[in-house]
């Protein structure tokens, strides 16, 4: 297992400091680390939900899986796809990662590459297919889950709506790409990515969860592919 760069650079700090006479109980202060994915390589654990619906406009042809990119990329991409029900229908992977230092605040930032083949400024019904669907991105030190809430089913973290930020994740921005042909868009790259840090503060074995998804306003059937994604996350000063 390789170890975690905060924890790599805390042995060798301390093992310094006390080959030159210092003392061994030397606590070191978490340093920066960073979350590099590239789902070309299919990476494992990665799980996905769906919230924001009621038990009559429960979606019932969501797809998460690993796919070949859409020419003209090459390698693969994690492909997420549902039909909008509900006015709102948030779709979401996420995974849990340890070797953070316990019980500490950092600042979060996102990095996401994704690929679409949904125009900017279109109509469509409830909303526009590329200006109406956002994507989040987010952590949380507690597992993000759908719950049961009479007869809607939500997320049990706060993270937000559509265009609002929550506690827990930021809008990066919209699926829709460059293009402006609303009839037969291609697929190309969009990299979105937080002015402003999340701050997340990890559980008592340093660990996040990692959450990502779109959210539609648009009454219909929406898709992209994930490529990367990287998290840089940074102690924040007490």
């Amino acid at each position: 297992m390789n170890l975690p760069k905060h924890l790599f650079f805390a042995i060798i700090a301390s093992a310094v400091l006390t080959a030159c006479g210092g003392s061994s109980d030397y606590i070191p202060k978490p340093l920066p680390a960073q979350l590099s994915i590239d789902f070309s390589a299919e990476p494992s654990g990665w799980a996905f939900g769906t919230s924001d619906f009621s038990s009559e406009t429960r979606p019932t042809d969501i797809v998460t899986e690993y796919r070949t990119l859409p020419l003209p990329f090459s390698g693969k991409g994690l492909y997420t796809y549902g039909t909008n029900r509900s006015d709102d229908l948030f779709i979401y992977i996420k995974k849990k990662y340890s070797g953070f230092a316990p019980n500490t605040e950092y600042a979060l930032s996102f990095q996401t590459t994704i690929v679409s083949n949904v125009a900017s400024g279109c109509f469509g019904v409830g909303g526009s297919p590329g200006d109406s669907v956002w994507l989040f991105a987010g952590a949380s030190p507690t597992e993000p889950l759908t719950v049961k809430n009479g007869d809607e089913f939500i997320m049990n973290i706060d993270r937000g709506g559509q265009s609002g930020s929550g506690k827990y994740a930021l809008v990066l921005g919209t699926i829709g790409n460059a293009s402006t042909d609303c009839g037969r868009a291609p697929y190309m790259e969009k990299k979105l990515s937080n002015q402003t840090p999340l701050n997340i503060k990890t559980d008592a074995d340093g660990s996040l969860w990692l959450l990502l998804g779109i959210d539609s306003g648009f009454e219909s059937t929406s898709h992209i592919y994930y490529k990367s994604i990287i998290v840089n996350a940074v102690p924040v000063a007490k």
